[in-house]
């Protein structure tokens, strides 16, 4: 047995050794992910991160599995790839995940480094399926932008570095509030990265220059929900006075150009899905395989009808397998940037439970959850912090569902318990990206 990736430090010296029993019988434990590949048999260990590719004795006794203990198998024992037939690696993975939220709860500061911050609710376009539907617009003052600039000052940490994601409604509407906040820091001599969420609409060659020299913005997601005609027929931009799709695409390669990274997301349903292999090949064409862009599907989350009735959503098995079948045309494209890593034990869910990230809104309230900022979920301001210590703590209860302890991939996936979206599971794509990752560290390693 051979290592190709190395394991996480922290995970491996908390789990340690397995203590080999020569009475017992093995077999795989559960959170291994197998994958041949070039003759060969790699395994990947989602508990620890540590891939390893297998010698023929080793790979021989995997087709004999479960198997009793001899030599052959002690590497695969020790390093938790073959477990005892009773063993109970989902207990396993919970103990873990405590005693590293209780270690990382000990360290935890009032420090905040992440920020998601909406300059405002208003959007340009009427996508169908937005979250935020019946959102009162609303934009940042400002004086709000002057006292977000003060909030970010005082809990950034001595490091004076923050990371932020600017979210909306469409945040390009304000960006005169960007444009602000980022002058401010940078004044208060704070060092900031930012990401953004955006339809792309508004992005001219101007505010792409003000994008990579004053936001700093590292990449940005664009959501172009199919080709041309579905495309603007979704969107539906209010005062559009050309052409949104061919614009939006436009920008993208202005983007590019300056080195923003650019993830180009369709979401689908009944609707568009078959727009995407089309949406692929044209943007391929265009902008060929430049590695500052990437292009995904997602599905549509929640359930709508068109004008005549018609549920538009498709049900979960078809969003399941759909989702894999579109990402495999942008996997065969070579357009998938993401997956680099390979998955390891996570011990919090998603940004809205962890205690250096905030979102503010367009009034300066905080929130935990960039889905979930309304009244209901105000965890304080930017006047005066944290003052409903209740809910912001609340998010980081974790879900353990009971269908999720059987996948190979529960160690890297935690569910957040107030997360409305939490049960949902996209397996089968998770699982081409990953096999896909595998065997690219793979053929790295041989070369």
């Amino acid at each position: 047995m051979i290592t190709i990736a190395e394991p996480k430090e922290h995970i491996d010296k908390l789990w340690g050794k397995q203590r080999v029993r020569e009475d017992a019988v093995y077999r795989l434990m559960r959170y291994v992910l197998r994958v041949d590949h070039d003759g060969k048999v790699l395994l990947h260990n989602v508990v620890t991160g540590r891939l390893v590719v297998l010698d023929q004795g080793e790979a021989e006794v995997m087709e004999k599995l479960p198997t009793a203990y001899s030599p052959v198998i002690e590497q695969l024992v020790t390093e938790h790839y073959l477990v005892p037939e009773d063993y109970d690696e989902h207990q396993q993975v919970v103990n873990l995940r405590t005693i590293l939220r209780k270690l990382d709860d000990a360290q935890q500061s009032s420090v905040i480094t992440h920020y998601t911050i909406l300059p405002t609710t208003a959007c340009n376009a009427r996508c169908y399926y937005c979250f935020e539907q019946g959102v009162k617009p609303f934009s940042m003052t400002e004086q709000t932008a002057n006292e977000v600039i003060a909030f970010i000052s005082n809990h950034c940490g001595s490091d004076k570095k923050a990371f932020i994601t600017w979210f909306g409604g469409e945040p390009t509407l304000s960006a005169d509030r960007i444009d602000q906040i980022s002058l401010g820091l940078r004044s208060a001599g704070i060092e900031y990265d930012s990401t953004m969420v955006s339809n792309g609409y508004l992005f001219d060659q101007d505010m792409v220059n003000r994008a990579k020299d004053l936001w700093n913005l590292m990449s940005i997601q664009i959501s172009v929900d199919g080709t041309e005609n579905n495309y603007n027929r979704i969107k539906a931009y209010v005062h559009a006075d050309d052409n949104p799709y061919q614009r939006v695409i436009r920008n993208i390669g202005l983007l590019i150009e300056k080195e923003i990274h650019v993830s180009l997301r369709m979401n689908f349903d009944l609707n568009n899905y078959t727009d995407f292999k089309d949406l692929l090949e044209e943007v391929k064409g265009r902008y060929h395989s430049n590695p500052n862009l990437q292009v995904c599907a997602y599905p549509i989350i929640g359930r709508y009808v068109n004008p005549e009735g018609h549920e538009q959503h498709g049900d979960d098995a078809w969003l399941s397998s759909m989702l894999a079948e579109l990402n495999n045309l942008a996997r065969d494209a070579q357009m998938v940037r993401r997956g680099g890593e390979l998955p390891f034990l996570e011990f919090r869910g998603c940004s809205a439970g962890i205690s250096s990230f905030v979102v503010i809104g367009p009034k300066g309230t905080l929130s935990r959850c960039l889905e979930r900022f309304g009244d209901d979920q105000i965890t304080g301001d930017v006047r005066n912090g944290i003052t409903n210590h209740d809910l912001f703590l609340s998010w980081q209860r974790i879900a353990d569902y009971e269908k999720c302890a059987a996948c190979v991939y529960y160690p890297k996936c935690v569910k957040v318990l107030n997360c409305g979206a939490g049960d949902q599971c996209y397996h089968l794509d998770r699982n081409f990206q990953y096999e896909l990752t595998a065997k690219r560290q793979y053929d790295q390693w041989r070369r």
